[in-house]
């Protein structure tokens, strides 16, 4: 087990700011009062397109926005942020350097900067820097998390461009526990193979549901990821292990014996009941392990190798409810190949 406490982050979709007041400035006030009265993660990543024409009001308005947050923040460059400015100067002015890392128990967080030429592309020094913050990592003992804004599986779009070679070798012969973009409008899961990669709906311009936010989870092998809408009530309900074969890149991703299921929720209200189940069988409960933490034994000895789901549900005393699902591999050999997937399927976007 780690020794480090998780880590939680919290990622809104593209905002595409224009004005005050309007469906897109409503969600993420909405987002932004979630994160203040709910979740209160480690950090809240803006993943780009935080505007849509790059002008100064926006900025400003993002400003605004921005300074409501009571947690550590940070924002990614996007194709719309630098409207009209491709050196990205007004974005700078009110946001500062368009890269960076920090690290945070024992995850080094890197904020690349992938319009550096369009429609994406990282520069010749941004790629020396990014390799040498992915080879440094494991010396300091941390591990990689990946933020851009572009996603390299969005359809009915290339992601090539100066620099773009470079980012896939690195990304595919070095240890990424994940790379989290936007730029897609839709919300997707990918693992292409060797990396779990996610793209957060829009909350501009959302495809396939309502606006809404990334709610992520670190901890040593452990990475959860769910997409919570700026609509939803009721707890917030994460299954931070097991791991979702999406996200699993590794024989440690996979149960091959005995086991324990953990779940974390966040509630404004009292939490009176959390219950899971596997395979759609009978609800069984979760025993509180620590604030917000759940937990009980998992059978993986006795369950058939392939794939499985467990459901987690948690019940305020009000009757409020929130739960999530997620779909794990079992081995008792302990092997594990990643095989390329997405999840939800898409084959067509009105953004391209």
């Amino acid at each position: 087990m780690d020794n480090h406490d998780p880590v939680t982050f919290v990622v809104p979709g593209d905002l595409h700011l224009t004005g005050p007041g309007l469906h897109n400035h409503r969600a993420a006030l909405r987002v932004v009062d979630e994160v203040n009265d709910l979740i209160r993660p480690d950090f809240v990543q803006f993943i780009g397109d935080n505007v849509q024409d790059a002008t100064e009001d926006q900025f400003r308005l993002f400003d605004d926005l921005r300074a409501r947050l009571r947690v550590p923040h940070r924002a990614l460059v996007g194709d719309h942020d630098v409207k009209g400015d491709p050196d990205a100067g007004r974005f700078r002015s009110h946001l500062g350097d368009t890269h960076g890392s920090t690290s945070i128990r024992g995850f080094r967080f890197l904020r690349l900067d992938t319009q550096q030429a369009r429609p994406v592309g990282l520069s010749p020094e941004q790629v020396r820097w990014f390799t040498g913050e992915v080879d440094a990592a494991p010396g300091a003992g941390e591990r990689v998390v990946i933020f851009q804004h572009n996603y390299p599986y969005q359809i009915w779009e290339d992601f090539a461009g100066p620099g773009i070679d470079d980012w896939r070798a690195i990304v595919q012969t070095r240890r990424i526990v994940a790379i989290l973009c936007g730029h897609t409008h839709y919300w997707q899961v990918a693992n292409d193979g060797r990396n779990a990669v996610v793209a957060v709906r829009s909350i501009g311009d959302p495809e396939g549901g309502p606006p809404g936010y990334a709610l992520g989870f670190l901890h040593g092998e452990d990475l959860a990821v769910a997409y919570r809408s700026a609509d939803d009530g009721g707890p917030a309900v994460l299954v931070t292990h097991l791991r979702d074969v999406l996200l699993a890149t590794g024989p440690a991703h996979v149960v091959s014996g005995p086991d324990r299921v953990r779940v974390r929720t966040w509630s404004t209200g009292l939490v009176a009941e959390v219950r899971g189940r596997l395979d759609r069988g009978g609800w069984f409960p979760l025993e509180a392990s620590g604030p917000g933490d759940w937990t009980a034994p998992l059978p993986g000895d006795r369950l058939a190798r392939g794939e499985h789901t467990f459901e987690a549900e948690a019940i305020e005393g009000g009757g409020r409810r929130g739960g999530q699902a997620t779909r794990f591999l079992v081995d008792p050999t302990g092997r594990f190949t990643a095989v390329p997937a997405a999840r939800p399927a898409v084959d067509r976007t009105g953004f391209c």
